[in-house]
């Protein structure tokens, strides 16, 4: 019988030690880095095509592409190259902040200040006894 007890309490130990050790919010993170670094691939290979078709344009070495179209080619090539640089920095950004929820208390920018927090506790506390003290009125004293 109590081995038995034994063993439930060890699974148990077990169940909590694998609880704690996989955190749900930091798998969120990982799918969400995979997400933005593969969006970032797929922007640079569009801005690279783009890029590309633009080069051939200017050199003049594609038949079907005229040279009257060039303000559409450098109006599609800023567009793409805006498209390709503001999404993945929004992205790396979401990220970036997404790290910082799921990890609250490693990294310096998102720790609580809770030392200078209670200092100033403390400091406001020291404060009311004095001026507890020192008031030109008699004390309550309350019956019983």
């Amino acid at each position: 019988r109590i081995i038995n007890i034994v063993e439930m309490a060890y699974g148990s130990i077990r169940t909590v030690r694998m609880m704690h050790r996989i955190k749900a919010p930091f798998i969120y993170v990982h799918t969400l880095a995979i997400l933005v670094h593969v969006s970032n691939i797929i922007n640079a290979v569009s801005f690279g095509i783009v890029l590309g078709m633009t080069a051939q344009v200017l050199a003049g070495k594609e038949e079907n592409l005229s040279t009257q179209g060039l303000p559409y080619w450098w109006t599609s090539l800023f567009l793409q190259f805006c498209i390709s640089m503001l999404a993945p920095f929004l992205y790396l950004a979401i990220l970036s902040v997404c790290v910082s929820i799921s990890q609250p208390f490693t990294y310096q920018q998102t720790k609580i200040p809770a030392s200078s927090s209670i200092r100033n506790l403390e400091e406001d506390i020291a404060n009311a006894i004095i001026m507890g003290e020192n008031t030109r009125w008699e004390k309550p004293r309350f019956k019983k």
